[in-house]
């Protein structure tokens, strides 16, 4: 005989699971916000290599949708992506991301090939001595014709970009006024990828390393802000992959411990500005592409799926 209670429970159980059937899929997190629309904004972008095209799709969505940010933050290539946010023309940020192909990016050091063909430990000597794996030329070339330092310095649009000091371990910040390509480089020189930059005579790299997404630095620097949206390029769910190469270990200890530095960051923020909505807005898919994976079709995908994201945002937003 079935146990009256156990039936009961079941029944509960399969009620349940039909309503969760049911629900709609969750949307990125940022679009339930408890600010006003029209209140105060900061953007903060994190960065994330070839990840930043996501970003870079969500961004120009939510401005042409009409929000109006303040104040616009990043590191890594979030730091490039605020810059030409905060130069004004969208059209700019989506067609650079749109054509960008790796060799724009990143190149292997001659010194770095020529290792490879070094017998034994001479390898490990001559990759040691070479300083970074690739050449910084092409990255610095990319983001010199890429930003317009003279309309950045005129924007209403304040920019805070994040870069790490060396020597004081500590992050150096750069706004409209003290932006530089130096620093922009900077911000995006990741440790044994590309060298350290000096700036006005400090070593400076990837501002990943002392705040991945600059949600404190924001909200520190304009006390105005009454709304933080963390653009992250993780999906809730989404794990890492069993790394079968050095290359692979790497990056997933790189980008495990850049997600959970943003949700500390982003934690800290809603404890330090109680005030503030801070919110996160993170893709509704995992977008299953690696840092350095600079492919043209897939970053077409990703600037879709960012604008996809943002456009339910903006649709939610209007809704309330």
């Amino acid at each position: 005989m079935r146990h009256p209670r156990r039936s009961r429970t079941n029944a509960l159980l399969v009620l349940i699971a039909i309503g969760a059937l049911a629900r709609p899929p969750l949307a990125p997190a940022a679009c339930a916000p408890s600010a006003a629309l029209d209140a105060p904004t900061t953007l903060v972008l994190s960065g994330g290599g070839a990840k930043g095209a996501w970003e870079a799709g969500v961004a120009a969505t939510l401005v042409r949708g009409g929000l109006a940010p303040r104040l616009v933050a990043g590191s890594s290539a979030g730091a490039l992506n605020a810059a030409m946010l905060a130069d004004g023309r969208l059209d700019r940020l989506e067609a650079l991301w749109r054509s960008l192909r790796r060799e724009q990016v990143y190149t292997l050091r001659a010194s770095v090939i020529f290792a490879g063909l070094l017998p034994g430990w001479l390898t490990l000597l001559a990759l040691d001595a070479a300083g970074s794996l690739f050449d910084p030329r092409p990255l610095r070339e990319l983001i010199a014709a890429s930003v317009d330092l003279d309309r950045i310095r005129a924007s209403s649009v304040r920019l805070l970009v994040t870069t790490s000091d060396l020597v004081r371990r500590e992050t150096r910040r750069f706004d409209n006024r003290t932006v530089s390509v130096d620093a922009l480089m900077a911000a995006s020189a990741v440790p044994g990828a590309f060298p350290p930059v000096d700036v006005e005579g400090t070593l400076l790299v990837d501002g990943g390393l002392t705040s991945r997404a600059p949600v404190l630095e924001a909200l520190e620097a304009d006390p105005s802000v009454r709304r933080a949206i963390v653009v992250m390029s993780y999906a809730p769910d989404e794990g890492g992959a069993r790394p079968s190469t050095l290359r692979r270990a790497l990056e997933e200890g790189f980008e495990m411990a850049m997600i959970h530095q943003i949700r500390r960051d982003t934690e800290l923020a809603r404890l330090k500005y109680p005030a503030v909505d801070v919110q996160v807005l993170t893709p509704s898919a995992p977008l299953r592409v690696r840092p350095l994976d600079f492919d043209t079709s897939g970053i077409a995908r990703l600037l879709e799926l960012g604008g996809a994201d943002a456009a339910a945002c903006l649709a939610a937003w209007k809704a309330r």
